[in-house]
């Protein structure tokens, strides 16, 4: 007999979430959007995957009016559901170029478009402002905002106005807690450690390195970037296969060196990193913002390969960080199948995944199959078992005891309670004998004395 299974766990959460955060929309308006989930996050156009980030709301005006220099379009009204699929299909093309789909449940129309921030490379996209907690409450007072973001590896994950989150995973092995912002947050925050200027212009440049790899996130199918210190020489030759540019691109300073900047040169260099960390190989950045090099390959020895599980880019992040050239500081890694990491060589235990199996919460080592990890838990679980077990025979065993000592003092009790009545007793007894013996011997005294009277005269 044939066995069907769903994704019936997925399908309880999502439903439980939009009742918080979207508790008008209707069940089967929320069903067409779960029906989509799957071609969601496997969608192709011409060889080429697009991950869409999609806004479901009910007053999408009231989102354009928190976000600062956001600009909505108008595609479709429709009073019906009937060609819900096709308008979001009609759109995706879209999302290739940075621009997001909404859809607007007014009481009676359905509005579809796309909306995006019109604003410079080097302040926040629309996500990262939708992203942060003051912009979100603000939203949730009037609207009710669900965002969908496809990430790759299978998943999607929903975020809603008022602080809930879902993530969808239809990689069937096991569920990650993805970091995928975190991750590019540190990585931005050791490309420009060593940049020494204001502090609303460093602020500018994180925006703009963010939002380069939060791009690159959704839009390359993988890449690897060394971060190193801006005094790193390469002496030993070990990353020399590969394009070292004669002078480094600067070109986050070309907005520090006057209160002006053009936006199309700054668009311009951005283009190149993204070029180049498209590219096969490593892209190499220092803690000043420089571009190093690109195209870079590595030699990596079968002893150190060995143990390190993964694609040729994997072992590539960790082969860089065994490295003992001291002035590496880290490697951010992004896979095809959406895993993102940032690692420093300093501490490599610095961070570890997390990966949930049957409800557990386990740390995932990183080298780790999923078999391995598994078997891991199981392991955990047994000691677990054995330690609780140890324990319950333990406090068994000192229960015995104390109900033995308690016995043991009652006894003690009873005895004590029986002698106390005991001497009592023998008090009582022993007084009138007392009294006797006195007064007896005070009889035996007067009767000497007067035998003794009686005899004098005759002598």
């Amino acid at each position: 007999m044939e066995r069907k299974i769903f994704f019936e766990d997925a399908r309880k959460n999502v439903l439980e979430m939009f009742s918080i955060e979207f508790p008008s929309l209707p069940i089967q308006n929320i069903d067409l959007f779960m029906g989509m989930f799957y071609q969601l996050v496997n969608y192709e156009e011409e060889g080429q995957k697009i991950k869409p980030s999609i806004l479901i709301t009910n007053n999408i005006n009231h989102v354009v009016k928190n976000v600062p220099k956001s600009k909505k379009i108008i595609f479709y009204e429709d009073d019906n559901t009937i060609n819900f699929r096709a308008h979001i299909k009609a759109l995706m093309c879209f999302c290739k170029r940075d621009w997001n789909i909404y859809i607007n449940f007014g009481e009676n129309i359905i509005e579809y478009g796309i909306i995006k921030t019109l604003n410079s490379l080097k302040e926040k996209s629309l996500l990262q402002i939708l992203n942060e907690e003051d912009t979100l409450t603000n939203i949730a007072k009037k609207t009710s905002l669900v965002i969908i973001n496809v990430f790759g590896g299978g998943v999607c994950r929903l975020i809603g106005a008022k602080g809930n989150k879902v993530s969808v995973c239809f990689n069937l092995n096991s569920q990650y807690e993805y970091n995928w912002n975190d991750e590019i947050v540190e990585f931005v925050e050791a490309c420009v450690s060593k940049i020494k200027t204001t502090k609303r212009k460093l602020q500018d440049i994180k925006n703009l390195l963010g939002n380069i790899f939060h791009s690159v996130l959704k839009g390359l199918h993988g890449t690897i970037c060394m971060v190193v210190d801006k005094e790193f020489k390469d002496k030993s030759g070990f990353f020399q296969d590969g394009t070292w540019l004669k002078e480094p691109i600067e070109f986050i300073k070309l907005f520090l060196r006057s209160s002006t900047f053009d936006e199309n040169i700054l668009r311009s260099y951005a283009d190149v990193l993204t070029t180049m960390l498209d590219f096969d190989g490593i892209t190499i950045i220092d803690n000043a913002g420089r571009i190093r090099a690109y195209n870079v390959f590595i030699e990596s020895t079968q002893e150190k390969q060995k143990s390190i599980v993964g694609g040729a880019r994997r072992r590539a992040a960790y082969s860089i960080l065994q490295n003992k050239n001291k002035k590496i500081i880290g490697v951010y890694f992004q896979s095809q199948d959406g895993d993102n990491f940032y690692k420093e060589k300093a501490d490599l235990k610095k961070k570890k995944k997390v990966k949930i199996i049957g409800g557990e919460v386990i740390n995932e080592d990183d080298n780790m199959l999923p078999l391995e990890i598994i078997a891991k838990l199981q392991q955990s679980k047994k000691k677990e078992e054995e330690k609780l077990k140890e324990q319950a025979e333990k406090l068994k065993v000192q229960e015995e005891r104390l109900k033995v000592q308690e016995e043991k003092l009652k006894e003690q009790a009873e005895k004590l309670k029986e002698t106390e009545i005991k001497n009592s007793e023998t008090e009582v007894q022993i007084t009138p004998q007392n009294d006797n013996t006195v007064e007896n011997n005070i009889s035996e005294i007067l009767e000497q004395k007067d035998s003794q009277n009686s005899i004098s005269p005759q002598e």
